[in-house]
């Protein structure tokens, strides 16, 4: 089962009871900074953490960490500790003010592919992308913020957590989208323990973080920390939510909306649509019946599967029947592929179904193909399975800040 220990939490010191100039060091996750983002990031402060996560040089990030780390910039306590990370934010549709709490850690290392000691993979994850972090982890032995597991916990962290976010966090700062990230420092023993116990009797699912996970994995085979630094979120926390991103289709081979619905129909009932407004209200109503939104040539419509069309008899694919019932596969295979004809090529990916209906009106794309939120009982169900979540089909949401804590591998860990 999974295995956690606590850790010495780097953070910087400048940042501690002063949360305007810790906002002036940390960073979102290095995969969603723009270009434009990390310049503006890197000449805020030359100790930004975007120095290191986004770095110029991989060597120079390694010596620009032990500098800092040298210099007093990052601090740590000699005892080892567990942080909790408390996020309050709005919800960006409903506008809700939301506070999430879970909290971070050192994971063991262990297989994933296929899962071992119940850490359990959603995604498969493409080499390309884990050689850069893997440069930078070779030079730095360093996670720069924690990788993001989910587990049914039932709640079982809930009195600890409340015991703790009771006082002053030991750090404060907002972050680009005016979210509010706290920490607090869990140093007794007895809530250390209680912690780890709820670990090692939960199997846990890596919800974000496959790439960073598999290239500290690599890197530990080869003398590198046996550990990696995550933040766990209980199922149950109402805070934690799933987005799921959007289909742009650069290349539709159909010419019109009426084109679109002869060659669908067969599998699709097709509903026009008013507006943008009325069409979330039906795909939310009928998210049980699979149903997409398609914004093509300036209008909306509703494609709903056909309720005699069983789609476990028609997707060619070694999977069980409940992946076969995701939407995404269907979406995939029975529309894009059955009935459409859209090349792979022709399709990428988009979180904010506003910029994505742009793109539409400004001709960067053809069309748009908006979706229902993944549901955490899906992704449940299919990791349990011993199967992967189809590609982008999930993007858990918000995300922990770079550079609020961080682990730096010595050899007093383990």
């Amino acid at each position: 089962m999974p295995k956690l220990i606590a850790f010495r939490n780097f953070h910087y010191k400048e940042g501690k009871n002063n949360p305007k100039r810790l906002q002036q060091l940390v960073a979102p996750p290095y995969d969603v900074i723009s270009k434009e983002e990390e310049l503006e990031l890197k000449s805020k402060d030359p100790n930004n953490i975007c120095n290191i996560i986004l770095p110029d040089s991989y060597t120079e990030a390694g010596k620009k960490l032990n500098q800092m780390i040298a210099d007093g910039t990052l601090m740590c306590e000699e005892d080892r500790c567990i942080c909790i990370y408390g996020i309050d934010y709005k919800h960006p549709e409903t506008g809700q003010e939301i506070s999430r709490y879970g909290f971070v850690g050192l994971l063991k290392l262990v297989e994933i592919f296929p899962a071992n000691d119940g850490v359990i993979p959603h995604e498969a994850t493409f080499r390309k992308y884990t050689e850069d972090r893997l440069n930078l982890i070779r030079e730095t032995d360093a996670n720069f913020s924690p990788i993001f597991m989910i587990y049914n916990g039932n709640g079982s962290a809930d009195k600890i957590i409340q015991k703790y976010i009771k006082r002053e966090p030991h750090l404060q700062t907002q972050d680009r989208d005016n979210f509010t990230h706290k920490i607090w420092e869990i140093w007794k023993e007895k809530d250390i323990k209680a912690i780890q116990k709820i670990v090692q009797n939960n199997p846990v699912i890596i919800a974000d973080g496959h790439h960073r996970y598999i290239t500290t994995l690599r890197h530990s085979r080869h003398g590198g920390c046996q550990y990696i630094m995550a933040l766990f979120i209980d199922f149950n926390d109402p805070g934690l939510i799933i987005f799921t991103s959007h289909r742009q289709v650069h290349k539709m081979p159909v010419a019109s909306l009426f084109e679109l619905k002869q060659k669908s129909k067969h599998y699709f009932k097709i509903e026009k649509i008013n507006n943008y407004k009325e069409l979330k209200f039906k795909l939310e109503e009928y998210q049980q019946k699979h149903v997409f939104g398609c914004y093509f040539q300036g209008e909306f419509v509703l494609l709903t599967l056909k309720g005699e069309i069983k789609p476990e008899e028609i997707i060619m694919a070694n999977k069980p029947d409940e992946w076969k019932q995701l939407d995404l596969p269907i979406l995939h295979k029975i529309l894009f592929e059955k009935c459409l004809k859209i090349n792979k090529e022709d399709i990428s990916y988009i979180k904010d179904a506003i910029k994505g209906m742009e793109n539409v009106n400004l001709k960067k794309v053809d069309a748009l193909f908006i979706v229902n939120p993944t549901k955490l009982e899906d992704v449940h169900k299919i990791t349990k399975l011993g199967e992967i979540m189809p590609q982008k089909s999930t993007y858990f949401y918000p995300k922990p800040l770079s550079g609020l804590v961080i682990h730096k591998h010595t050899d007093k860990i383990e």
